[in-house]
């Protein structure tokens, strides 16, 4: 005997109930990410307010009071602007010849056209830094290797990453304690694992080789060891990780013997995982401004770095740091 039509719409209505609650749900759930998101890009740009008002008003400052100047006063005074940002002298000299090219093509050097030119400039040689995207290995577990000197904001920036790459990629992660000169530099990481949820390697009682824990790490990302139950944050378990994370101590460029340490961790990892370390960070403060040329030439020598991580955009932020790298790397072919 066939059911009754009735029966029928009330089978049907909860499965479309089901339905109609789940499209609600993630509605919900996209227009809560997109208002995070809009918080934390206000954040973002409210941090740099100072910073970016600062040099925009010593741009203006050029072409106020309503006279006339010449190419070349206008040149002087934006030289003055432009070293005041702690661009550089290099960097200066670059930008200044450009403005100079594009005003003698056009015949006219107004605020706009010096501001275009100074746009295009910086606009290109970040464009040509290579491509902003963490790298991705094609097999095993993506290795990104992190350094910086001290007080940069690795450890942070090592926490807040693996937050991300957890909830946002949906990636198992693992972090790696290899900083073993700094003390409770281990037990700051372990912190941040722990409020990101992800697992973290830890240098075995005794051992103070940055290098031994970096080959531990790799066992462990790999999935031939599990991780101590007290790190287990993110769940533990001998399955494989989608991305090791590794801490180094902080350290200044100079520094021979620890920047021989850090040498030794980047072969260490590389003959544990094929392609590693895919990426490597140099974590920098904003604030130091053209100094994060000179830790970035040194490291890229003796290292290898791949990208900038730039921490504590407040305002005492400086202008010049990411461009300075980035146009000190198109001079010398190299990619960052």
């Amino acid at each position: 005997r066939p059911p009754a039509p009735r029966r029928q719409r009330a089978t049907a209505r909860p499965v479309f109930d089901f339905f109609q609650k789940a499209g609600d749900d993630f509605s919900k759930f996209v227009e809560e990410r997109a208002r995070q998101d809009a918080l934390k890009l206000a954040k973002f740009t409210e941090g740099l307010e100072k910073s970016r008002a600062a040099f925009l008003s010593d741009l203006g400052g050029i072409f106020d009071g309503g006279a006339a100047k010449s190419l070349d006063e206008t040149l002087d005074a934006l030289e003055d602007a432009l070293l005041a940002a702690d661009i550089g002298a290099a960097t200066t000299d670059a930008v200044l010849g450009d403005v100079r090219a594009a005003a003698e093509a056009s015949g006219e050097c107004g605020e706009a056209d010096v501001t275009a030119a100074l746009r295009g400039r910086m606009a290109a040689a970040l464009e040509k830094g290579g491509n902003a995207a963490l790298a991705k290995a094609e097999t095993g577990p993506t290795v990104i290797l992190v350094l910086g000197a001290n007080g940069m904001g690795k450890t942070t920036t090592i926490g807040k990453l693996a937050r991300r790459l957890k909830e946002e990629a949906g990636q198992r992660v693992l972090v790696a304690a290899c900083d073993t000169f700094r003390a409770a530099a281990v037990d700051q990481l372990a912190e941040w694992a722990k409020r990101a949820a992800v697992d973290v390697v830890v240098p075995d009682e005794g051992v103070a080789s940055p290098s031994a824990a970096a080959y531990k790490a790799a066992d462990v990302a790999m999935g031939r060891k599990a991780v101590e139950e007290p790190y287990a944050f993110g769940g533990g378990g001998l399955e494989p990780y989608d991305v090791l994370v590794v801490d180094t101590s902080g350290r200044l460029v100079n520094d021979a013997k620890l920047t021989a340490e850090l040498a030794k961790i980047r072969r260490t990892l590389e003959k544990q995982i094929p392609g590693a370390p895919h990426d490597s960070l140099l974590v920098v403060d904003a604030a130091v401004g053209r100094n994060a040329v000179d830790q970035a030439r040194g490291w890229q020598k003796d290292v290898g770095v791949t990208g900038l991580a730039v921490t504590k955009l407040d305002g005492t932020a400086l202008p010049s740091g990411v461009y300075s790298v980035a146009l000190t790397c198109e001079r010398d072919e190299q990619s960052l």
